[in-house]
């Protein structure tokens, strides 16, 4: 048995670049944070399948000809702290077959698989993302076949296949503050640099108003107003040097992005940005707390407004409570 917890992902901007034709060249250009909660996976080994054809014993053969057996069977439990109707135990599913293409697991194991969900889906926290990907590394952990770098693109492989990200994968696999400059799959394509955030941050949803990545990146008029501001703003920011210096910077592209890109023109978002924009105002934290959109929720991160200065806990707390 092993088990793996990896944090979710938000995007502050992106560009999508999903026409090449295999899933490891799909993805986005784009910054973004990675998170401490997100999706714990644990997986066991529930046996083997049957033999469905007995292996014979050739006379004169160098090798005999091996047993046949079935497929091995995968069982999915979802534990969602914060309820969503938009499970997907055939994602986790498709990724174990995934994994036995690439024999990187046995064809004929039975698996028994369960996730816990820390934060809702469907709100720009990368959680598809989180949770193949924490299944990928505890199929790694598990067998200790192949290398990580193998698991992450096979994760990112299933993520395209089920339109739910475009650079989540990528982002956690850089980890901290990623900008990631070239599309595609972990450890390449995909290419990304980061720096780590030492502070706590509060995310803030609107559950009524889920939003599936799909919505977005498979239509042609958002398509094109998010990939021509994303890449803007990824061809500033991969100019200069990408440290905790830049995070001013970082924050005030992800609010022009939110403006040229039309995401902030949508009455939802727009409206839990201002509401929350407000509580802000009035426990004066204006100075310290930035909120940023989170790609492609109806949701907010609060963010420092300085990377040298982390958020207080008990600021946070009475943001909470509002």
């Amino acid at each position: 048995m092993a088990t793996v917890q990896v944090g979710g992902h938000i995007t502050l901007l992106f560009s999508i670049h999903d026409d090449a034709l295999l899933p490891r060249n799909q993805g986005s250009r784009g910054a973004g944070i990675c998170l401490e909660h997100g999706v714990s996976v644990s997986i066991q080994e529930s046996g083997r399948s049957e033999v469905i054809e007995a292996g014979q014993e050739m006379a004169g053969w160098d090798q005999d000809i091996p047993e046949i057996k079935s497929k091995g069977t995968t069982e999915v439990t979802i534990n969602a702290q914060i309820s969503n109707e938009s499970l997907s135990e055939q994602m986790y599913d498709d990724l174990i077959d995934e994994l036995r293409q690439a024999r990187l697991l046995p064809k004929d194991a039975n698996y028994a698989i369960h996730v816990d969900l820390e934060l809702p889906l469907s709100q720009g926290f990368g959680m598809s993302a989180a949770g193949l990907s924490a299944l990928a590394l505890a199929c790694f952990q598990m067998t200790g076949k192949g290398s990580a770098p193998q698991y992450f693109r096979a994760a990112h492989h299933i993520e395209r296949r089920y339109s739910g990200g475009l650079g989540d994968v990528l982002g956690l696999y850089a980890g901290g503050v990623e900008l990631r400059t070239h599309p595609g799959s972990p450890p390449s394509p995909g290419v990304a640099r980061s720096f780590s955030l030492d502070s706590h941050i509060l995310l803030v949803w609107q559950s009524s108003e889920s939003k599936h990545t799909s919505e977005y990146i498979d239509h042609p008029d958002w398509k094109s107003s998010i990939t021509r501001a994303g890449d803007a703003a990824v061809d500033r920011l991969a100019m200069k040097q990408w440290d905790a210096s830049i995070w001013n910077e970082l924050l005030k592209e992800a609010q022009t992005f939110g403006r040229m890109s039309k995401m902030l023109e949508e009455p939802s978002r727009q409206s839990m940005l201002a509401s929350v924009q407000s509580v802000i105002n009035e426990l004066n934290l204006q100075a310290k707390i930035r909120a940023r959109l989170c790609m492609l929720g109806t949701s907010c991160a609060l963010l420092p407004a300085k990377a040298n200065q982390p958020l207080d806990e008990r600021d946070l707390r009475q943001l909470s409570e509002r």
